[in-house]
């Protein structure tokens, strides 16, 4: 194979080069990522006395920006090298660094699984080989990466540019499709015995709309209700004569000249969507008194404000459609008998501001049948979700007389029981990640054998792999969690190549430019936040309750005091794990003593005492923040809460700004960030990572601060310069607070959330039905195999 290094690096640059890479052989390890290398880099550089140029822009440079991952293994050097977002290139370059060729995907991960298993490459010929890519045969595929993420659009313009091209083929299947409609058992939008053909609805919809024209356009149903019928129309259609003729026209159109944005607007108005299942089956869910415990956080507060907002949205949609219809959402999730102080023990709750909306709590069994007692986490749960799903299907025909319309599933252990669920009942299956592991959890496919006692990646990542290829469509609350950004790669990017060595290969693991991906970012509850400059909305005795707690109350479940209450306060929130990084920030006040000087740090985060957490790693936080705590002399400057409750955190964010303070997210990776959307309404100036959604939410240095949360020192610095800058100008604060409230009331709200999500539901619903179903049979026996011959009984083994 022909040597690339040229193509790469100027012969001038050779030397450089070389001599880079001869210290990667010398030195320590064998596993580098991009900031690993970028770093070896740049201090390689200032050793050898380099210019700016050659360390930032040189070929060399611009090469070595883009690996995403190198290996060292024998007397080779393995670069994953990701020129751009959804593209991967690897490359082999031996000891001299005189020769460089590209190899295969398969290749590539023939050498790690041997430099693991500690046998030679060709010695893997029998490792199974998992390639998805075949199975889209089905679907269109989306051109540009740049588009990835906006599914809906690029799905609409090809389903209305193939009933273009075959008129009558799919303006039969089209007609199919609106003959099928009905909600509880009330048959809609046309009658099936006088409406037998295109040409008939055709012939009816020229008659109605001239009917409809010579009314007044206020008329409402019920009077039109006679003639509708009479000409074969069935209830749907709209709320009066001019919302009916507005429909109708829209399907004429679509008949005669398909174009995209008709499809969307007829399809967006086609009642198809009264009854939600939503799986959420770790953590405990519910909406008292769980919020900080383990496997308990955003995702709680993601959903609960989901289903208010969807049940607001349905019933818009039908008193627009003009029918009498209450919708039905109900959360799937387990049932803890020994729930403590929570109510995860009651098999039903009703969600607070809905009237049609619940939370279903279903047990785990054990292997003899009887109920689980305790809670479990959400990575040794595997074991109970193949019983559990069949037991979700049962008490969902129950509780809504049939089968839903919709089934969501949320991370990896609820996309797979609706995943299950879907295929069972026929039902469109969408898919929401929240967090997928495999990006946080560094090298944790290739060592997954050293993690699998605590983590069971091997049963989680498949799992994965099953879910996200099963999906009908798949929501993320950000573009960077499909396909990264310029220096990071996206959380499913990640699954498209890896290797599970000793268990499977993954060569086509997911389709990026499927058009099932969409971003659809979530708003928040503008009832519990809200600007903190709204004083008519805000109860004194609530404030004065919580200025208390915060600042002042000595109980015996809050830790630590202020020596100085009227400092500025820095505020964090979040569970105590590893990856939120709670400690980070604490240990980033006590590396910085100036820090400490000009604020004062409050925590909020599970809880203060070790012995009442069952988690492993949320005790180990615990034992390691009283451990920084005392090594860096930081009483007096810190108070450390529990968790506070969700109705109750809008009033906090609101309390720390009347002080002049400012909310921090230290997390490592953060898939979207809720609390900074929440923060942010509330006027307080947010700091979030650069890793992950908070960059698609804060525009850096405007509405908000974007920071390196991998060190402590960096995080320091940024809150430092925030807090000097507030000092030297008085309008700094409330700039960057103003700024953050419009950012969120202009890109991210419920109400876009819920009709993005009934109109992709309704969509992919018709692609289903008019052209992939075939196509997406064949996928799901793909995903069946590995379901049950790999899954299934690695599952049945975690305990």
């Amino acid at each position: 194979m022909a040597n690339v290094l040229s193509s790469i690096i100027t012969d001038d640059e050779h030397r450089d080069f070389a001599d880079f890479m001869y210290g990667l052989f010398a030195g320590e390890g064998n596993f580098f990522l991009r900031n690993d290398v970028w770093l070896r880099w740049r201090q390689w550089c200032r050793e050898h006395e380099k210019t700016s140029e050659v360390m930032e822009r040189s070929r060399t440079a611009e090469f070595l920006k883009k690996i995403n991952e190198l290996l060292v293994i024998d007397n080779l050097v393995l670069i994953m090298h990701r020129p751009g977002r959804g593209e991967i290139r690897i490359y082999r370059m031996d000891s001299n660094c005189e020769y460089m060729q590209e190899i295969s995907i398969n290749r590539y991960l023939d050498y790690k699984d041997a430099h693991i298993l500690g046998n030679r490459p060709s010695a893997n010929r029998d490792t199974l080989e998992i390639d998805f890519m075949p199975f889209y045969d089905y679907s269109p595929s989306v051109r540009t990466i740049q588009n990835v993420g906006n599914g809906i659009s690029f799905l609409n313009k090809h389903l209305s540019s193939t009933m273009f091209q075959k008129a009558d083929e799919w303006g039969d299947k089209l007609f199919e499709f609106i003959r099928l409609h009905k909600i509880n058992g009330q048959q809609l939008l046309v009658n099936n015995a006088i409406l037998r053909s295109r040409k008939d609805c055709l012939e009816a919809l020229d008659k109605t709309i001239r009917l409809l024209s010579s009314k007044d356009p206020e008329t409402l149903y019920a009077q039109l209700e006679r003639d509708m019928k009479l000409n074969g129309f069935e209830p749907g259609w709209g709320y009066s004569a001019a919302r009916i003729q507005e429909t109708m026209e829209l399907l004429q159109a679509l008949f005669y000249e398909p174009r995209s944005e008709t499809l969307d607007e007829f399809i967006s108005r086609v009642p198809m969507i009264s009854k939600v299942a939503i799986l959420s089956p770790h953590g405990w869910f519910g909406q008292e008194k769980v919020l900080g415990k383990p496997d308990t956080g955003g995702q709680v507060i993601y959903i609960l404000d989901q289903v208010r907002a969807l049940e607001k949205y349905l019933l818009e949609e039908f008193a627009l459609a003009g029918i009498d219809v209450e919708p039905r959402i109900i959360v799937v999730t387990r049932l803890i008998p020994n729930a403590g102080d929570t109510t995860c023990n009651q098999p039903t709750e009703d969600i607070l501001g809905t009237d049609h909306a619940y939370i279903l709590r279903i047990p785990f069994y054990d292997d003899d049948g009887n109920v689980v007692q305790d809670w479990i986490s959400r990575f040794k749960i595997w074991r109970y979700l193949d019983r559990f799903a069949a037991d979700c299907e049962n008490e969902l025909l129950a509780e809504l007389k049939g089968r839903p319309d919709l089934i969501v599933g949320n991370y990896s252990d609820g996309n797979l029981v609706a995943s299950l669920l879907s295929d069972r009942m026929g039902v469109i299956q969408c898919t929401i990640a929240h967090a997928l592991e495999k990006t946080k959890y560094l090298f944790s496919d290739l060592f997954w054998q050293n993690m699998e006692a605590d983590y069971h990646f091997s049963c989680q990542y498949t799992a994965d792999l099953i879910s996200m290829n099963k999906s009908d469509f798949i929501i993320t609350s950000t573009y960077q969690e499909i396909a990264g950004t310029d220096e990071r790669m996206g959380q499913y990017e990640s699954y498209q190549y890896y290797t599970m060595p000793g268990l499977y290969q993954v060569v086509n693991g997911i389709n990026l430019f499927s058009p099932k991906f969409n971003v659809v970012p979530p708003g928040v509850d503008e009832a519990t936040y809200f600007p903190f400059h709204r004083h008519e909305k805000r109860a004194e005795s609530r404030i004065r309750h919580w200025e208390k707690r915060l600042f002042h109350d000595d109980t015996p479940d809050i830790y630590g005091y202020l020596d100085d209450p009227e400092k500025p306060p820095v505020f964090t929130m979040a569970r105590l794990d590893r990856i939120k990084n709670i400690t980070g920030l604490v240990e980033a006040f006590g590396v910085e003593p100036e820090l400490r000087k000009h604020a004062n740090l409050i925590v909020a985060a599970g809880t203060i005492h070790a012995d009442q957490s069952q988690d492993v790693e949320e005790k180990s936080e615990i034992e390691k923040m009283y451990r920084l705590i005392e090594q860096y002399g930081l009483a007096g400057s810190i108070r450390w809460l529990p968790s506070v409750a969700k109705q109750e955190t809008g009033e906090v964010y609101r309390i720390i700004a009347d002080k002049g303070g400012m909310f921090v997210q230290p997390a490592l990776f953060e898939a979207f960030g809720l609390t900074v959307l929440e923060a942010m309404q509330c006027g307080l100036p947010t700091f979030g990572p650069i890793f992950g959604g908070p960059s698609e939410i804060i525009i850096n240095r405007k509405s908000g601060y974007l920071m390196n949360t991998s060190k402590p020192e960096m995080m320091a610095g940024d809150i430092l310069d925030f807090l000097k800058n507030c000092g030297q100008d008085e309008t700094h604060w409330t700039a960057v607070s103003e700024a953050g409230i419009r950012r969120v009331q202009e890109r991210f709200t419920w109400i876009r959330y819920s009709d993005k999500l009934i109109r992709l539901t309704k969509l992919y619903g018709f692609w289903r039905f008019a052209e992939s179903e075939e196509g997406m049979i064949r996928m799901d026996r793909y995903c069946d195999l590995f379901y049950h011959l790999l899954l299934k009984p690695r599952a049945s083994r975690v305990n």
